[in-house]
């Protein structure tokens, strides 16, 4: 019995399941929204949360604030969402945008070219390519390729201009330019006869400290072991006072006798029932210690021998090869940055740069290359390994989307032939998606675990890491294999009958494989951004399991003061793969664009209210995720092209696989362009925008290039003096060019001459003898004097024009004009500088934590203030733990 698509039934099934858990969770948002503020709008009630970035009061209505939200100016979801968050929602929303644009011209040609096919098809399929029966109504498919597909590589283009413009106006503001993150330059594999101040200092004479990493290993394995131990203890006295409270309280009911003396835990519970521990990392090994007496002591050592070894640090520890360079401010920081790749000593470093002491993965700083070359190969090999085994489970998803069609064949099967429709329906769309995201949820923690064994230096290492590699993933397991398995499903029992016709007939099926990405759109866009706004897990959390898990004082505190933060690399891929598909079956099955879109047009209204009311910022990656996920839409496209070449090849349409393979090489040609123009320029800052932010002359940024002959340039001269080469270390003091901001003495003509002028078109924003604030003045009359449509058809095709430098400095927020003070921080390693760890327990009434605090005199510190115990032995604090800081974030 022929078997007939399932694509009706399975949407029919995935849309109303989908959208009844759509209305529960955002009637569960519009209800407690007002009614649990800590879980639904903390950035508005949090007082941990810095000022310049608490939420402003949303309007009365439970949907008010997104017209609120888009009312304000960008330079407000900039400064309220972040960097990162801002870059995010613009990806969501450019991408949204492609796909209505694209269905403008794609649906009525490929619609009606499709439906019109003849292949008798059912379903979504006859709109799609599988109901083609005719070779030449291909070339329809193929030239609305060529206008998609190169409006989505002209958008990429575009999108990294701007991104460009941005992260040079950004780095130039006093805000970030006076963040040590901007003034300090790490380098690796610093040779061992460059390791000192002297050499250093001849070579960057604009420096002004130097820090190296050291082989600290040791301590910081005592470091570890010292903080494990004392949360140890901390969790153990909290638990057993409120066990003792909860005794006398008890006693007390009962007209008992309560246990004396009151502050001595031992009357409470006995003496061979008080915690223990043991010092072996081997699981059931080791002996047993009293924690309370051995445990307070060896607390108490571990200060001490930590302390004795920090005293020694950093002469007493041996250089590692890995150096941080401050410099007194963010322009002689990028001359230096810019240089290091001409010097012929540093041709085997990496450099970095917008990094704190914090963003330093300090255990991975000073690995040899060798070293890290074999971690790197290590973890590569590992997560190639998982790709390839987790296709299995993934196969056996894609396969169940299209199970009614195996049943001639697998027997056992047969039975789903009788099922109702909509029950097909489910387990072909539900089942399948439900499964494929929980799979895909697994991953990211052990990725970026992969990260940090390869060797990567800065937690945003880690992040761009765990986005490539997630969303290698993505690709091949929810696209290529879930695809594949899927098409060769629908196709098993004709193959075996005529093996001759696999190719043929998976290129028949392939169109038919999109209708599991429809469910799975569905789902993703429905059920995942209503409960991203539902915060189901945070909502359970805070009322629920949050009372269980959190047993001490510090828990509680950290629980409701600490928000939650996106993981951007696991963001992008997970939202990236949304971009493949669209792509992939644009042309094959065009109704996919309708159910991307939404999809995208739902996450980014969720998203827009987490990342203003709910969601904190960690690492500040600046954007910098954003023209990464922007490369990889190229793979998008190098599948949608292939998978129209194959399908096209099958029929031996050879015309069609000319012109495809066309556009395949006009593509390439392009991601390489892009990556030849714009990776120079995404972590550098040509010196000429820095003197334009500064009040410097007119036109010193030219946007022709966005300064990339400046970077050169400056690169390249930068260890020249007198035109002797850098690799003569005596002429780098003294004679060697000297830069500085205060002694930069060039003249406007000599910097004109040098860098070029700009042509009238190209410098709306540089007009001559205009200040800065008449710059930015003229930005926003331009603007506002202008109709929507105009402004964005302008911006779009001419971004050089429009999305300039200048453009970008009158939308950030003005706050960023205020620079910050110094926080005197400095890059050393934390276990060479860590604090005594300082436990935090619950006052009660009968001086049991007292007595532990008079225990522990001298050993360690410890505080019972901000926090007491209940008579029913649970804990609250009525303040922040003793060492806390209050440290406002950028």
């Amino acid at each position: 019995m022929a078997q007939s698509s399932s694509s009706v039934s399975a949407f029919v099934s995935a849309l109303i399941l989908n959208l009844i858990i759509f209305a529960v969770f955002i009637t569960i948002f519009v209800v407690c929204k007002d009614k649990f503020k800590r879980v639904y709008q903390p950035r508005s009630t949090v007082d941990t949360v810095p000022s310049r970035l608490r939420a402003d009061p949303q309007p009365r209505g439970a949907f008010a604030w997104i017209s609120f939200i888009l009312s304000k100016p960008e330079s407000y979801v900039i400064e309220k969402s972040g960097v990162d968050g801002y870059f995010f929602l613009r990806y969501i929303l450019t991408f949204s945008s492609l796909g209505i644009v694209g269905a403008l011209f794609i649906w009525p040609v490929l619609f009606s070219v499709n439906a019109t096919g003849g292949a008798n098809q059912q379903g979504f399929d006859i709109i799609s390519y599988a109901n083609n029966a005719g070779r030449w109504r291909s070339f329809a498919h193929v030239f609305c390729s060529w206008l998609f597909f190169g409006l989505v590589i002209y958008t990429i283009y575009k999108e990294l201009i701007y991104y460009t413009s941005f992260r040079h106006a950004l780095q130039t503001t006093p805000l970030y330019s006076s963040l040590i993150s901007s003034k300090t330059l790490f380098i690796d594999n610093v040779p061992d006869s460059m390791l000192d101040e002297d050499t250093l200092h001849r070579l960057f004479p604009a420096a002004v400290n130097v820090w190296y990493t050291r082989d600290t290993k040791e301590l910081q394995e005592l470091v570890k072991k010292r903080t494990k131990l004392s949360d140890k203890l901390e969790n153990s006295i909290v638990k057993v006072v409120g066990k003792a409270i909860k005794l006398r309280a008890k006693a007390l009911k009962k007209n008992k006798p309560v246990p004396e003396p009151a502050n001595e835990i031992t009357s409470y519970i006995p003496e061979k029932k008080l915690p223990t521990y043991k010092d072996s990392k081997i699981p059931f090994f080791g002996k047993k210690k009293a924690l309370f007496t051995t445990g307070i002591d060896e607390v108490g050592e571990y200060n001490k021998k930590i302390n004795d070894e920090q005293l020694k640090y950093p002469d007493g520890f041996k250089k590692t090869g890995s150096v941080f360079i401050e410099f007194a401010n963010h322009l002689e920081l990028q001359r230096a940055y810019q240089g290091v790749p001409y010097s012929k000593e540093l041709k085997y470093s990496r450099r970095f740069t917008s990094i704190t002491p914090d963003d330093v993965v300090w255990e991975n700083s000073g690995l040899t290359a060798k070293v890290r070359a074999g971690k790197r190969s290590i973890a590569i090999s590992i997560l190639t390994l998982t790709i390839i085994f987790w296709a299995i489970p993934v196969a056996v998803v894609g396969a169940i989307s299209n199970i009614n069609y195996l049943t001639e064949k697998v027997h056992f099967l047969r039975f789903i032939n009788n099922m109702p429709t909509a029950l097909m329906g489910i387990i072909t769309a539900l089942l399948p998606t439900i499964a494929l995201a929980v799979l895909m949820m697994l991953l990211p923690p052990f990725i970026r675990k992969m990260g940090k064994l390869s060797g990567q230096m800065t937690v945003q290492g880690v992040d761009f890491w765990t986005q490539q590699w997630y969303y290698g993933f993505q690709v091949v397991q929810v696209f290529l294999v879930a695809t594949c398995t899927s098409a060769a499903a629908s196709s098993v029992s004709d193959v075996i009958k005529d093996p001759s016709s696999a190719m043929p007939l998976l290129g028949q099926k392939l169109p038919a494989a999109a209708n599991f990405y429809i469910s799975y759109m569905l789902l993703q866009g429905l059920s995942i951004s209503s409960g991203a706004l539902a915060q189901i897990v945070g909502l359970i959390l805070s009322f629920f399991l949050g009372r269980f898990l959190d047993g001490t004082p510090r828990k509680k505190w950290n629980r409701y003061n600490t928000l939650g933060t996106p993981s951007w690399g696991t963001t992008y891929a997970a939202f990236g793969l949304f971009t493949v598909i669209m792509l992939v079956y644009s042309i094959i099955s065009p109704i996919i664009i309708a159910f991307t879109s939404i999809a995208y047009s739902l996450i980014y209204i969720a998203y827009l209210y987490n990342l203003n009311y709910v969601l904190d910022r960690n690492v500040d990656n600046r954007g910098r995720n954003y023209p990464l996920a922007l490369f990889e839409v190229f793979v998008g496209l190098y599948l949608a092209e292939l998978c129209l070449i194959a399908l096209f090849v099958m029929p031996k349409n050879w015309p069609c696989v000319v012109l495809e393979a066309l556009m395949l090489a006009v593509t390439v040609a392009a991601h390489l362009y892009c990556k030849w123009k714009f990776e120079p320029l995404l972590d550098t800052v040509p010196i000429g925008a820095m003197k334009e932010a500064n009040g410097g002359i007119t036109g010193a940024y030219p946007m022709s290039d966005q300064g990339l002959r400046q970077i050169q340039e400056e690169g390249e001269t930068y260890f020249v003096a007198d035109g002797s080469d850098s690799s003569k270390f005596s002429e780098y003091g003294g004679g060697a060019k000297q830069h500085s901001l205060a002694s930069d003495s060039h003249t406007a003509a000599t910097d004109l001459e040098k860098i070029g002028t700009l042509d009238n078109e190209e410098r709306p924003f540089n007009q001559a003898n205009v200040t800065e604030e008449q710059v930015n003045k003229f930005d926003v009359k331009r603007y506002a004097s202008a109709s929507y449509v105009k402004g964005y058809v302008n911006r779009y095709f001419k971004p050089r024009t429009y999305l300039s430098f200048n453009y970008v400095r009158s939308i950030l927020p003005v706050s960023w004009q205020d620079p910050v003070p110094d926080q005197g921080l400095t890059f050393k390693d934390p276990a060479a500088s860590v604090d005594e760890p300082y436990l935090w327990i619950a006052r009660d009434s009968q001086g049991l934590s007292r007595s532990f605090v008079e225990r522990c005199q001298g050993k360690l510190l410890i505080s019972d203030e901000n926090a007491v115990v209940e008579d029913n032995g649970k804990n609250r604090y009525t303040g922040p733990p003793p060492d806390y800081e209050d440290i406002q974030k950028v």
